[in-house]
């Protein structure tokens, strides 16, 4: 029995999975991303040290950090079509590009900038999907059955 193509919920749902494993995986590439560096920028990094960061950059990080769980929760709203989900994960991707600027130099092999590339473009093809693709209507049309008001028991 063969089955036709998926349909757009399953294949935005199958993005949103994707998307989220790319998360952990990019990190672990960042972790070990030293050792596939040519061995002058390994030694460059390792001149500089623990270098103390400001009070600015904390503050960006501390930013960056609180708005990477609000898009992992995000995450998980976007898999059950919940209307908060896109606004929440669309705040959330601009405030961890916003203290970017305040960051310190960054070194990436070619390896972990293409992965990062990668990551990019399918986060943003899939906050686009969730606003302005069919499935974008599934969002929309959401109600809580049962909730007063909603006309559903």
């Amino acid at each position: 029995m063969s089955r036709g193509p998926l349909s757009a919920r399953a294949e935005f749902r199958l993005l949103v999975l994707f998307n989220a494993l790319l998360i952990p995986a990019a990190m672990f590439v960042v972790s070990f991303d030293m050792y596939l560096l040519p061995p002058e920028l390994q030694a460059w990094i390792s001149s500089r040290g623990a270098m103390l960061s400001t009070p600015l950059q904390s503050i960006g990080a501390t930013v960056s950090f609180g708005a990477f769980v609000a898009l992992c929760v995000g995450l998980a709203g976007l898999l059950a079509f919940q209307r908060w989900a896109r606004w929440l994960t669309l705040t959330s991707t601009i405030a961890i590009y916003l203290p970017m600027p305040l960051s310190d130099t960054v070194v990436l092999s070619g390896f972990a900038y293409t992965m990062d590339s990668v990551a990019a473009i399918l986060w943003g093809v899939l906050l686009a999907a969730a606003y302005w693709s069919p499935v974008a209507a599934e969002f929309r049309s959401r109600t809580h059955e049962g909730a007063p008001g909603s006309g559903t028991t």
